[in-house]
């Protein structure tokens, strides 16, 4: 019985250091915080994704998102470090029809409705084509 238990204990274990080893090669969105239990990632584009503007951002969020005037959650989504110029997305995607060329970190912040932040985000490394040089180009803000 002992031996039997030590198999399979140690079947286990290597399983799991299968899944873990197979996993580590693929580019994913990063999540922080913790929003009351809600969380959000981006779905849509990948990790690592080349884009050409305009492109979707769809996301998984683990609360309803709707319009503002609902009150239900939205998220705000920017590059790099210019959180106050993001475009606002009321729902599991959107456009983002402006957006700066080169290689950008994507952010993307679950709100509440009246804007402030609900405590989780999610980032993405992208490489942006068609879109206009500089960093503030983001935009529209959608309320």
């Amino acid at each position: 019985m002992r031996h039997r238990l030590s198999c399979t204990l140690a079947a286990l274990v290597l399983a799991a250091g299968g899944l873990a080893a197979c996993g580590g090669d693929e580019a994913e969105s990063t999540a922080t915080g913790s929003g009351g239990g809600m969380s959000v990632t981006v779905v849509e584009p990948a990790a690592g994704a080349e884009v050409q503007v305009p492109f979707t951002v769809r996301v998984d969020a683990t609360t309803e998102l709707g319009p503002q005037e609902s009150g239900k959650h939205h998220v705000h989504v920017w590059f790099d470090d210019d959180e106050d110029n993001y475009t606002m997305i009321e729902a599991d995607s959107g456009p983002i029809t402006k957006a700066p060329s080169g290689e950008h970190t994507m952010h993307v912040s679950l709100r509440n409705a009246n804007h402030s932040a609900a405590g989780v985000e999610a980032t993405t490394e992208l490489t942006i084509t068609g879109g206009t040089p500089g960093e503030d180009a983001p935009g529209p803000y959608t309320y």
